[in-house]
């Protein structure tokens, strides 16, 4: 063998000396890139502007004059609400037979239904402008259990009192960057900072939610 063709391959020891370095290389864009926090931020996103969405689909519908369930759905007293209040007034995104009791949770069939029948009890399909949203959206997690940090699901709640119509949605945000009580360079508490009565600074997803609506004191400060 001549010294030109020992020179055109790499031995066993220099190939796995590249394969060593290249899966190391690999750890370390893993570790600093944190996939997991960019997929929660990713939910958190979703979040953020589903809700947009929401507020602008009911700001839509609320100009062409106050719902007409109004004086079923929503709470009769004044804001803020509280959980001693019938929790019939309070609807969410998410159903499981363990949390029925707490708020009110619309079937999986029918949960994104925009006619009234969704989670949310407005018609969206039927203000003068057109339709206000076509279908709704559901948190992208959207799960109950008891764990501290859980609260993973959209709620929705109004009050019409005195022919004054107000109304609120809120989120549990998760990412590092979002997520109550975040003290990283450049997070942002959204549930802390959006001026609403969810926002314990070292609350979890349940007692520190991000907040839209016309009155952000319409649902109560913790969800379960």
């Amino acid at each position: 063998m001549t010294n030109q063709n020992r020179k055109q391959g790499f031995t066993l020891v220099e190939l796995i000396i590249v394969i060593t370095i290249l899966v190391i290389l690999g750890i370390v864009v893993i570790v600093l890139i944190d996939p997991a926090e960019i997929l929660a931020q990713s939910r958190d996103a979703q979040r953020i502007s589903d809700l947009a969405a929401l507020k602008g689909a009911t700001q839509l519908v609320l100009a062409s004059g106050v719902p007409s369930n109004a004086g079923t759905v929503c709470y009769a007293t004044n804001p803020p609400e509280t959980l001693s209040n019938p929790v019939a007034n309070i609807y969410k995104s998410t159903y499981t037979t363990n949390d029925a009791t707490q708020y009110v949770a619309t079937a999986t069939t029918s949960r994104a239904l925009a006619d009234v029948n969704g989670w949310v009890k407005i018609n969206f399909t039927t203000p003068s402008t057109g339709t206000a949203i076509s279908s709704l959206p559901v948190d992208p997690t959207n799960t109950w259990d008891t764990v501290a940090t859980a609260g993973l699901y959209y709620r929705w709640g109004c009050n019409y009192n005195a022919s004054k119509y107000q109304y609120e949605y809120d989120a549990a945000l998760e990412s590092a960057k979002y997520k109550p009580g975040c003290t990283a360079a450049g997070c942002d508490d959204k549930g802390l900072l959006d001026g609403g009565n969810s926002n314990t600074a070292s609350g979890t997803g349940k007692n520190n939610r991000y907040e839209v609506g016309n009155n952000l004191k319409v649902l109560d400060a913790t969800a379960l």
